[in-house]
């Protein structure tokens, strides 16, 4: 049997069972064109480690191919299209997870000013859709997959909330908005109008000059012009660079970090903090309050308040 077909067969089969399968789906058809017009016997193991391992140190991507062609194999062996699985035995040691960039407050307002260096003839609103972008994900803790898929319907300005759809888990979620970023929002929304619509009132809420939805790779790119413009970086002998979707991280921290500097009850409002970004539990936003200085001073302060009656008593 071909690899391609099998590979298609195999798409069709996770679709069939409700799932998306899209950036998996990516990465089998891109696996196929590696390998080749072939069939699946002739799929050699030395090929295959040599499309996971792909350019450079060991990364989690390295395991991410190596998962998702597992599973392509495991289904494949039971079908009994391939008599053994190709892929290596051992999985190499990984580096340190990546570790989230919490950006300060006076570093997102660099970041906002810069996006006027992005203007351009060809693409007028190009600033104007970073700074509303950017203010909308530190706002509303979105995923950037989930803003760039919002239409222009799914923003009732009016009523001060957002339709967010078939999130990363499959469910849809409304996420109410502040009078200010919905003031941002306003504005924006007037001169997207300005561009083609081609779907309506359904069509992409940021848009390219064409009205069409924009893509990660172009925001990833913008992205980085700016962090170049403002200096933000690691320190040089860091693996990777502060990225666009830290800025959830960072919105998850801060309002953390506010809580405690209200006197609020964190542990009683981290569940409602979970639901408003979309996580399935509370473990998930857990994993978001990377420790900072100002998290970590305002746990102590917290700490050494509750602390104090009972030193004082001892």
């Amino acid at each position: 049997m071909k690899l391609h077909d099998l590979t298609e067969a195999y798409i069709d089969y996770e679709h069939a069972l409700g799932l998306r399968f899209r950036s998996d789906a990516k990465e089998l058809r891109s696996y196929c064109r590696a390998m080749g017009d072939i069939t699946t016997e002739e799929v050699k193991p030395e090929a295959v480690l040599t499309f996971i391992a792909g350019r450079g140190p060991v990364t989690a991507r390295w395991v991410q191919k190596y998962r998702i062609l597992a599973r392509f194999y495991r289904y494949a062996l039971g079908r009994g299209f391939v008599s053994i699985s190709p892929l290596p035995s051992q999985i190499p040691k990984l580096p340190p997870p990546l570790t989230p960039y919490i950006y300060s407050v006076d570093e997102l307002q660099r970041l906002l000013t810069a996006t006027d260096s992005l203007q351009t003839p060809q693409s007028p609103l190009q600033p104007a859709t970073m700074y509303t972008l950017l203010l909308l994900l530190y706002g509303t803790g979105m995923r950037i997959s989930e803003a760039l898929s919002l239409t222009i319907q799914d923003a009732n300005l009016r009523d001060c909330v957002l339709t967010v759809r078939n999130t990363k888990f499959f469910k849809t979620r409304l996420v109410p908005i502040g009078p200010r970023l919905v003031k941002v929002l306003n504005d924006y929304v007037l001169r997207r109008r300005r561009l083609p619509l081609p779907a309506g009132e359904a069509s992409t809420f940021f848009a390219t000059r064409t009205g069409h939805r924009l893509n990660y790779e172009w925001i990833g790119k913008q992205f980085r012009r700016l962090r170049t413009t403002t200096g933000i970086r690691r320190e040089s002998s860091a693996r990777y660079q502060p990225r666009i979707h830290d800025i959830r991280h960072t919105a998850a921290v801060h309002r953390i970090i506010a809580w405690y500097r209200a006197g609020a009850d964190v542990q009683r409002l981290l569940p409602q903090l979970a639901t408003y970004l979309g996580h399935v539990d509370v473990s998930s936003t857990q994993q978001y309050l990377s420790i900072t200085a100002d998290l970590l001073h305002e746990a102590s302060l917290r700490f050494e308040r509750y602390a104090q009656p009972e030193l004082r008593h001892a």
